[in-house]
């Protein structure tokens, strides 16, 4: 234990604002008498006030240390501070009262003084405290210097915001205004900062208000909302910048910290995912679990959902040792409670994935594993077919074999009506999962959705590459449009997905409206702050081979779309059932032609597969 001396220094501070209470108390206690009594107190009740006055102070000091007026830093005081001095000068005037009239008797003692020293003391301990706050506050208003900043929303995520620019002057955020479409807010203020206008006001006010930076802080903001602010904002010379969605937001609070540039999945205008994290965690814990893929883009975001939902054994089975190294170390140093194990091997090897499957004997199977990019597809059938039709045969034949529970195919937009190589192969891989879910009890499943944002070889990234180096950007088509979803929200839909499945179905993402290339390439010139034609050129370049103006998540001729519980998942339910034996003499045929590296005898039997 400390030396007395060493814990009456740590605590010298707390110690001199006691004494600086217990004075405001004692001089409260006389200006009670002194206004009861219109400042001339008769001799009689100042000998009672002088002899009363040890007593009050005693009692005030024991209420003001046990209800904690110590603790707080008075440069941040605030409302709880304040209901703190009001129960602790409440509760030690009760003690007060209660004393006097049943303990000690003092007999002709005026009780309006009781509620005169309360109200007076209340006052004096709150504006001592809030007479700092007050004053730092002023002083930054006065001149504060640095950056002048227009701020986008005044609801509460805005308020958070320019609280903290005001209190943290190191910061060097200088808040001149206010922005926001409701009229009710027009020349209100927040912390002293005007709501100068709406939206459409913002490029005016940033000339006149020599602006520097805008912030938008509207984290619940829709894609077309921000769209508007964000053409709004782009008419200046100034930065802009945003908090991060709702979902994103750190406690459920804004902060400068996680201000951010603006990027182009904010004016895409998808809602929030709402999932049952419940039902998967009841579908993944305790359970061993083997992911394909799992360096790719998606089979990483499904390493890292599926390992917060506790499984017993993470299985990450993954060709490239690259991306299997790193996987395998996030995941380690983020959940270090989760037995994980690295498996550095083919699906396109059958011996290899058997073996894997049996020595680990998974009890889930998430197949991630494919080769996904189309014009590489059109160049080298033989390699499409191998990885997304092989390797998906392989892998599901495995887990027949070792009797997993559950299997889960993930699939893509492009094996509806397929032009092209990869999205054939995806569509055979489809075909073969819903085949053979028939014929055993694993409870085989596919997902299919479109682009996710943020993958490799997405449209988001080459776009950014073609930005960073000047340009140009290159388009397919002006008309062409494409489904996009974040890799966190598919994922989050596909393991919902998993939870869904009884087996057999093919779920379908919602992935909302199909977005236009073009505009997401010019919104992107925008969001870098560059101006189109001038720093960065677009050129069109045509559609590649096998490439579509847009695609499709399902095919009204075969297929009917069918709504789950869940209002982002649906299913398709065939009109006609798959000829399972015929398609595995088709796969048998091209298996042929990927041991002979018959590449044309290939192609051609990759379309009468697909034909039926």
């Amino acid at each position: 234990m400390a030396p007395f001396g060493t814990r009456l220094w740590r605590y010298r501070k707390r110690i001199v604002v006691l004494c600086g209470d217990l004075f405001l108390a004692a001089l409260s206690y006389t200006l009670a008498f002194l206004i009861r009594f219109e400042m001339g107190i008769p001799p009689p009740y100042l000998s009672t006030m002088w002899n009363t006055l040890p007593w009050i102070v005693f009692l005030r000091s024991v209420t003001f240390w046990y209800f904690g007026l110590y603790r707080g830093l008075w440069r941040f005081a605030s409302i709880r501070d304040l209901l703190s001095i009001v129960q602790a000068t409440s509760a030690s005037s009760v003690f007060i009262l209660l004393y006097f009239y049943l303990i000690h008797h003092v007999a002709g003692y005026p009780r309006s003084v009781f509620l005169i020293d309360w109200l007076v003391l209340t006052l004096l301990l709150g504006g001592s405290r809030f007479s700092l706050r007050l004053l730092r506050e002023v002083k930054h208003l006065k001149d504060r210097g640095g950056k002048r900043v227009l701020v986008v929303g005044a609801g509460e995520a805005g308020e958070n915001i320019l609280r903290e620019m005001i209190r943290n002057s190191d910061l060097q955020f200088n808040p001149i205004g206010l922005i926001d479409d409701d009229p009710a807010k027009m020349g209100s203020k927040i912390h002293g900062v005007r709501v100068l206008g709406y939206r459409t006001d913002i490029p005016t006010l940033v000339n006149r208000h020599r602006v520097d930076e805008i912030i938008v802080s509207i984290p619940s903001a829709t894609g077309p909302q921000m769209k508007g602010i964000i053409e709004e904002c782009s008419k200046t010379k100034a930065r802009f910048k945003t908090v991060p969605s709702l979902p994103e937001i750190i406690n459920g609070k804004a902060s400068l910290s996680q201000v951010r540039d603006v990027y182009v999945e904010d004016m895409l205008g998808r809602e929030p995912v709402q999932i049952q994290p419940d039902r998967i965690q009841e579908e993944i814990a305790g359970k061993r679990v083997l992911v394909t893929g799992a360096g790719g883009s998606i089979g990483r975001e499904l390493c890292r959902q599926i390992a917060g939902f506790a499984p017993d054994h993470l299985l990450l089975f993954e060709r490239a040792e690259n991306s299997l190294f790193y996987v395998d170390k996030e995941l380690r140093e983020g959940f270090p409670g989760i037995h994980v194990t690295p498996i550095l091997a083919d699906v396109a090897n059958r011996k290899q994935t058997v073996e894997v499957f049996r020595e680990y004997r998974p009890h889930i199977v998430s197949h991630a594993a494919a080769h996904k990019h189309v014009s590489l597809m059109e160049r080298t059938p033989l390699e499409a077919v191998r990885n997304n039709v092989l390797g998906t045969k392989y892998v599901a034949d495995a887990a027949v074999e070792t009797g997993v529970d559950k299997f889960l195919l993930i699939s893509t937009d492009k094996a509806v009506k397929p032009i092209n190589f990869m999205g054939m192969s995806k569509k055979i891989a489809e075909e073969y999962i819903a085949g053979i879910s028939t014929l055993n009890s694993v409870r085989f499943l596919s997902v299919r959705f479109g682009n996710v944002i943020g993958s490799t070889g997405s449209s988001f990234r080459i776009f950014r590459e073609q930005i960073r180096a000047g340009g140009p950007i290159t388009v397919t088509d002006p008309r062409a449009t494409r489904y996009f979803m974040t890799i966190p929200e598919a994922v989050q839909l596909v393991l919902q997905a998993l939870s869904l499945g009884r087996g057999g179905e093919t779920f379908v993402l919602d992935m909302g409206k199909p977005v236009n290339i073009y505009e997401l390439a010019k919104s992107m010139v925008r969001l870098s702050g560059l101006e189109l034609m001038r720093d960065v050129e677009i050129t069109f370049t045509g559609l590649r081979p096998g490439e579509k103006l847009s695609e499709e998540l399902f095919n009204p001729e075969d297929e009917e779309l069918v709504p789950t519980e869940h209002g982002k998942i649906n299913t398709v339910r065939r009109k006609a059932p798959c000829n399972f034996s015929s398609l595995r003499e088709h796969i048998a045929h091209l298996e042929r032609c990927v041991d002979c590296l018959d590449s044309a005898e290939l192609v051609r039997h990759v379309h009468e597969t697909i034909q039926g």
